[in-house]
């Protein structure tokens, strides 16, 4: 009875590490520090796409997944679904098919490393993982504006960043009447996958932010709530301010439509259903996001208009890149038509039809639907198709906020491939899909 008793306090223990570590892991999620162990190079070029790097943000992750399994032991068993089973050992083989058979593995195991951080979130309170997420993207908003204001990002190898100056060609930046103004990056390698990552901290803001409303409804606005829960109102109410601003920083117009998209939808569908004290706290941040955009216009008049204006060369070379991109769906006959160009390349496949492009200037599809068709073909999109449905079938209650933040990925992956092409994207998109639903208890 002793050694069941001590045994079961030694589980709890390293439960608790489990969940130290898995927020710590959410927190190095933006953090690009990494050892890369293989760099494949085309004609002595630097391929992105053929570096194969070990990140610490992945290391922390496998250390947490150790430690869950130790302290849940029980809650551990092989599902009965034959379809997964089915789904793995087509993605094991299907990698042996492409032009660079370790780069494919590589990207396949990121996608199942995703896979495990949304797994192992359905274990951990909701409101934990939500708080973990929200502070990263604190640090990430801070970070932002400090790079902003400086215009310089200074390489650090130790935390991941590597160099971006106004001036340097290659950086990303807004033109404003011939001036060169520095996006900011955070510590993510683009500036559009730092809007991305501020706007999924955004909305995890806003539900805590509404969850807070609730239950301070519920004590009868209660002075003794108010002052309990008072550094936490602060926290979420500082977040949202600072990721806003960090979020309009980085000049993505991608997450920013995807924010107004998201943000249209929760309103919309709570005015239907009624939910006025929803709408209320909705309509607050529209206000507070407008005087943060107009602020931050007046900080550098006319930079958030260039990003829109189609006639400013930066833009309309962008947005020229984004359709020639489109070219690349190009499949060479029936075998990448069935089964893809393979994970990860896309790129490499361009290359390969003129070997006379710099292979650094290749982008991938700039839409992740058209960009999945091309490097796993209609066998492995009918596979997602039946993966989602799984999910789907899974859920008994659908969480409005949560949809709406998936519809806001949606408009962002329809513009921009990282939700496809990075390791940051991935773990986005399966946190939007593992807060799609309530789960059964």
């Amino acid at each position: 009875m002793f050694k069941n008793l001590f045994k079961s306090k030694e589980q709890k223990i390293t439960h608790q590490w489990f969940q130290y570590l898995f927020a710590l892991f959410i927190v190095l999620i933006p953090w690009q520090v990494r050892w890369i162990f293989y760099d494949l190079r085309l004609d002595g070029q630097i391929w992105e796409y053929g570096r194969l790097s070990l990140y610490a943000s992945f290391i922390v992750l496998i250390i947490a997944a150790v430690l869950f399994a130790y302290s849940h032991k029980k809650e551990l068993h092989f599902s009965k679904n034959k379809l997964l089973y089915l789904v793995f050992i087509y993605s094991i083989i299907i990698p042996f098919f492409s032009s660079a058979p370790l780069v494919s593995f590589y990207w396949l195991a990121l996608v199942y490393a995703a896979v495990l951080f949304a797994y192992l979130a359905r274990f951990l309170q909701k409101k934990f993982v939500l708080n973990a997420i929200l502070l990263s993207g604190l640090i990430q908003g801070l970070v932002a504006l400090q790079q902003f204001f400086n215009q310089q990002i200074f390489a650090n190898k130790w935390l991941g960043l590597a160099e971006h100056l106004p001036e340097t060609l290659g950086t990303s930046v807004v033109l404003v009447d011939g001036e060169r103004i520095l996006r900011a990056y955070g510590a993510l390698p683009h500036p559009n996958i730092l809007g991305g990552f501020l706007f999924v901290a955004i909305f995890v803001g806003i539900y805590l932010l509404l969850k807070f409303y609730k239950e301070l409804e519920d004590s009868k606005w209660s002075k003794k709530f108010i002052r309990q829960n008072l550094f936490r109102f602060l926290f979420i109410s500082v977040s949202l301010i600072i990721t806003t601003y960090g979020l309009l920083a980085s000049f993505s117009r991608s997450a920013l439509l995807g924010l107004a998209v998201a943000m249209v939808s929760v309103l919309l569908i709570n005015i239907f259903q009624n939910k006025w004290s929803v709408v209320k706290v909705i309509l607050k941040y529209f206000v507070v996001l407008l005087v943060i955009f107009y602020s931050f216009n007046w900080i550098i008049p006319g930079a958030w208009q260039a990003r829109w204006t189609i006639s400013n060369r930066l833009e309309a070379q962008s947005i020229d890149q984004r359709v020639d991109t489109f070219e690349q769906l190009k499949l060479d006959g029936p075998k990448e038509i069935l089964f893809g160009q393979g994970l990860g390349m896309n790129t490499y496949d361009t290359w390969q039809q003129n070997p006379n492009q710099t292979i650094y200037n290749i982008q991938p599809i700039h839409d992740i639907f058209l960009l999945a068709l091309a490097e796993i073909g209609l066998i492995g999109i009918i596979i997602l198709i039946a993966l989602l449905r799984l999910v789907l079938r899974a859920a008994d209650k659908v969480d409005v906020l949560s949809t709406s933040l998936l519809l806001g990925l949606i408009v962002i992956g329809i513009f921009d491939h990282y939700l496809w092409t990075s390791w940051t994207g991935w773990l986005l998109v399966t946190f939007g899909l593992v807060n799609l639903y309530k789960q059964r208890k």
